[in-house]
């Protein structure tokens, strides 16, 4: 039998560490989400065409979006362990170069959505939905432009330990976010009433508010801005080099998650508008237990990379595996309220009753795979701590791909099983995922140098 008092003491110091580093990105996560949450609320007291198109448009902006935060993520691992071997001229290098990369991938992603903005209406999808969406998109396309300059400072901010520099950022913002979508999406306090494109415009002021707020406090940090003070002008391939070996792979495996998510989207909107309104209602709960892992997730990449340039294998292991423990604990509670509370929680969305006896269907699924959601997304982190990251990529494309995506398919088309089906190909993957990397974890980590 399991000694649960023993555990708790054992790994107490390691879990509140991670508590310590996760907290503030965990709020500022939250924050987004409440953000989605709200915009949410308020888009589907227009309707559930209203409501579904947003899911459409977050399906297709969602890709860029996540992979965009995949290609920054490369930052914080490789500060962390220069940081940890006190190499601290590379800091601000590193940052520059991250800095470019963002925005040369930024102003990709603002082409590659108005290309694709044309043929969104041959998805098959409900003609008014897809009317609704194109604006959306087009809006929030341009603001990738401050988030992947924010998420710059915010990686370099993240990799020296100082994850309450983004916090405040975020959560300033979204307030600000909040207030503009009660003026813009219904016309209060002399606003234009511009519906669905004006969660769409409040995204993207409030994203830029965003940026300039983390650019003051980081300027107001003098440890942080003299490490910004370096002569970063004359560009070397080492650096991007780096960057890319751990950016790009995390970002294919954000996206290749993100895309089954974003595929079941797409999915459920051919089954019909009211199922594609249930799944945004219940992916949109789901992403704030997943946001609030991946501060769990970042912590374990910030402890691991500081203990691997300290040269401390002891150190990686119980980093690794305390984030892993803890997030089952937390996942754990979160499934017990999707399921008690899965015919109330819809309700706050819309007043439809066929989305809600859906959404509530789809939150029990959701309940069943928030522990394998919550320990893929820490051990990813974790290995992205060690700078292991290609065989990960590797992991979630069998995961999602080969096993997800066509469960999903077949089991809503050829076996009948309806919106529920989608989400079982949803779980499918996440448990083949969280198995497999957990278990290279293990593997990785027993094999450093003393």
């Amino acid at each position: 039998m399991i000694n649960i008092a023993g555990f708790l003491t054992e790994y107490r110091d390691d879990f509140r560490k991670n508590i310590k580093l996760a907290t503030p990105i965990m709020t500022g996560q939250l924050g987004q989400v409440i953000v989605n949450v709200v915009d949410n609320l308020m888009v589907g007291r227009l309707g559930s065409a209203s409501l579904a198109s947003v899911s459409l448009a977050i399906s297709i902006c969602i890709v860029f979006i996540i992979v965009g935060t995949g290609i920054s993520f490369a930052l914080p691992p490789l500060l962390a362990k220069a940081d940890g071997a006190k190499q601290h001229r590379r800091v601000g290098v590193y940052f520059y170069h991250s800095l470019i990369i963002n925005l040369v991938y930024a102003s990709f992603s603002i082409l590659s959505i108005e290309l694709i903005v044309p043929f969104i209406g041959y998805l098959g999808h409900d003609p008014e939905v897809v009317e609704l969406a194109i604006p959306y998109i087009r809006i929030t396309a341009y603001a990738m432009i401050p988030m992947m300059l924010f998420q710059s400072f915010r990686c370099f901010a993240d990799g020296l330990s100082n994850t309450l520099i983004p916090m405040i950022a975020i959560i300033v913002a979204n307030v600000a976010n909040i207030i503009m979508n009660y003026m813009f999406i219904f016309g209060n306090w002399g606003a234009p009433n511009l519906g669905v494109r004006g969660a769409a415009a409040s995204t993207l002021l409030a994203r830029i508010l965003m940026l300039l707020i983390i650019f003051v406090l980081i300027f107001q940090r003098k440890r942080l801005w003299n490490l910004l003070k370096v002569n970063a002008l004359k560009l070397r391939k080492k650096f991007f080099d780096d960057l890319f070996k751990i950016g790009f792979p995390t970002s294919m495996q954000m996206f290749f998650e993100v895309s089954g998510f974003a595929g079941a989207a797409l999915l459920m909107g051919v089954v019909s508008k009211d199922a594609q309104a249930a799944h945004q209602i219940a992916i949109n709960m789901s992403a704030v237990t997943f946001l609030i892992c991946s501060g769990l997730g970042m912590a374990a990449t910030i402890r691991i990379g500081n203990r691997l340039g300290e040269k401390n294998a002891l150190g990686v292991r119980r980093a690794g595996l305390s984030s892993i423990y803890q997030v089952v604990l937390i996942m754990f509670v979160f499934a017990l309220i999707m399921v008690l509370f899965r015919n109330v929680l819809p309700t706050f969305y819309i007043n439809d009753v066929n989305v809600i006896s859906i959404a509530s269907t789809l939150l029990i699924a959701a309940a069943i795979f928030q522990i394998p959601d919550g320990i893929q997304v820490v051990t990813l982190g974790a290995l992205r701590g060690l700078q292991d990251v290609k065989v990960p990529t590797f992991i979630t494309f069998v995961a999602y791909w080969i096993f997800g995506l066509p469960f999903s398919y077949f089991s809503t088309f050829y076996f009948d099983l309806g919106p529920v089906g989608i989400w079982l190909g949803l779980v499918v993957g996440l448990v083949i995922s969280s198995s497999l990397l957990t278990w290279r974890f293990w593997k990785k980590s027993k094999v450093l140098p003393n």
